[in-house]
């Protein structure tokens, strides 16, 4: 008997580095449009748009080797709930980083964390429940659940804001697999 089904993992895959190496946040606007995969071979999302053209998101700097992405699956009733959760430090607590923080606070946002490996995972976009007659937005939304700042009492301590988007999904993260280009020194990239 042959064993023809199951993952496999490759030599790349273990020598891989962890680590997230840029951050993309925007807000859900009503004439976005996703694009979902589903195949035996990809579960993903291949375009982001908005009105048929590009989507603008704000990059997020921050120090390296600090951002977490992680994704914990639970099961409740006959329904399988991830929780996905996106952490960062931006360094130095400034007028205009506050001000985008407070622009995205209280807006329904999706968000991509492109890994070290080259893959981008994407939060606050679920196909699986995501009541796509809402007139505003899919429903399953990434949000800005803990905001800290900090100046550091030691002169060698970190200063800063720490972000944390989470979002609920009835399905495992979606990669990104379609365009995103970095518009050049204006904070901004662009999906299609």
């Amino acid at each position: 008997m042959a064993i023809t089904n199951g993952i496999n993992i490759a030599c790349s895959d273990l020598q891989a580095s962890g680590g997230i190496r840029s951050i993309h946040i925007r807000t859900w606007a009503a004439d976005d449009s996703i694009t979902y995969v589903n195949s035996a071979t990809s579960h993903s999302i291949s375009s982001i748009a908005n009105d048929g053209g590009l989507a603008t998101w704000y990059n997020f700097e921050f120090k390296n080797e600090l951002p977490v992405f992680t994704s914990t699956a639970s099961k409740e009733n006959g329904s399988t709930m991830f929780e996905n959760s996106l952490s960062f430090m931006m360094p130095e607590m400034d007028v205009n980083k506050s001000a985008i923080i407070q622009q995205l606070m209280d807006t329904c946002m999706m968000a991509l964390a492109v890994a070290n490996n080259g893959k981008i995972y994407v939060l606050g976009v679920s196909q699986k429940y995501s009541n796509e007659k809402a007139t505003l937005r899919n429903q399953t939304y990434a949000s800005m659940t803990s905001l800290e700042g900090t100046s550091g009492a030691a002169y060698n301590d970190d200063g800063g804001w720490t972000v944390t988007l989470t979002c609920k999904q009835w399905e495992a993260p979606r990669l990104y697999t379609g365009g995103l280009v970095l518009v050049s020194d204006s904070g901004t990239s662009t999906t299609t």
